[in-house]
C-alpha cells in the first residue's frame, strides 16, 4: 500500500471498530447490515492483497541477502585458492580463480552462479592442499549451501513480482469499492439512528470525518481575496 492508502487503511478500521461497538443497534436494519458485512469483507480482503504487495519486496531482499553471502564466501575461496595457485606456480589455476570481491558477483545472476560453482570445483580439486591457506571441506559445503540457496532465491522475486503487480491494481479496486459502500450505503443509511441511537451515529460520523480527511486533501473553500490596489 502506499502512503495514502496505509492512512485511509488505519481509518477504514475505525469506522470498522465503531461498527463493532453498535453491531446490536444496526444489525436490525437489514439493508445496513448487508453494507457493513461487506465494507468488513472488503477490509480482509486489503489485508490479504497488501500482504501479497508486501512479499515482492521480502522475495527481493531475500535475494540481495543471498547474493551478499555467496559473494563473500566465493571471494574468499578464491582468494585461497589464488593464493595457492601462485605458490605452486600453476598459472591456469591462478587465470581461473583470479576475481576481486566485486567481480565475483558481477553479472547476469546465472553467470554468479556458473562462477561460483567454477571457483567451488577448483577448490574442491585441491582441497587437501588448502587447509594452510583457510580452505578446509567444511567451508567447501558451506559454500555449495550458499550457492544453492542463491539459485534458488532467483526465481521467487519474478513470480513474486507478478503476484505483487497484481495485487497493486486489486488494492486500488477494493478501496474504490470500500469507498462507494460507505459512500453510497452507510453513510445514506446512518441517518435512520441520528435520533433512536445518537451515540452510534455520533460515533459514525466521527470516524467518517477521518476517512475523509485522510483518504484525500482537504479543500480550502475560502475564496482568494483579491488584492487591494496599491498606489503607483
Amino acid at each position: 500500500m502506499n502512503k495514502v492508502q496505509t492512512n485511509k487503511f488505519r481509518a477504514y478500521n475505525t469506522v470498522d471498530a465503531v461498527l463493532d461497538a453498535h453491531e446490536a443497534t444496526w444489525t436490525p436494519l437489514t439493508a445496513f447490515a448487508a453494507g457493513a458485512s461487506r465494507f468488513k469483507g472488503i477490509i480482509v480482503e486489503i489485508q490479504d492483497s497488501a500482504q501479497t504487495q508486501a512479499s515482492r519486496t521480502g522475495a527481493a531482499n531475500e535475494k540481495s541477502y543471498a547474493l551478499e553471502a555467496l559473494g563473500n564466501a566465493a571471494f574468499e575461496t578464491a582468494a585461497a585458492v589464488h593464493a595457492f595457485a601462485v605458490a605452486q606456480q600453476d598459472y591456469e589455476l591462478e587465470g581461473r580463480v583470479d576475481f576481486s570481491r566485486s567481480s565475483v558477483s558481477l553479472g547476469r545472476e546465472t553467470a554468479v552462479v556458473s562462477r561460483c560453482r567454477d571457483i567451488h570445483a577448483a577448490a574442491t580439486a585441491h582441497v587437501a592442499d588448502l587447509a594452510d591457506y583457510g580452505i578446509t571441506a567444511a567451508k567447501l559445503t558451506a559454500l555449495k549451501k550458499k550457492i544453492d540457496a542463491f539459485e534458488t532465491s532467483i526465481s521467487k522475486p519474478r513470480q513474486q513480482v507478478a503476484e505483487g503487480s497484481a495485487a497493486t491494481v486489486s488494492l486500488a479496486e477494493q478501496f474504490n469499492e470500500a469507498d462507494e459502500v460507505l459512500k453510497k450505503c452507510l453513510d445514506k443509511l446512518v441517518v435512520q439512528f441520528r435520533d433512536s441511537a445518537a451515540d452510534f451515529y455520533n460515533e459514525y460520523q466521527s470516524a467518517r470525518s477521518i476517512v475523509n480527511i485522510r483518504g484525500g486533501r482537504k479543500t480550502n473553500d475560502t475564496p482568494t481575496p483579491t488584492p487591494t490596489p496599491q498606489p503607483a
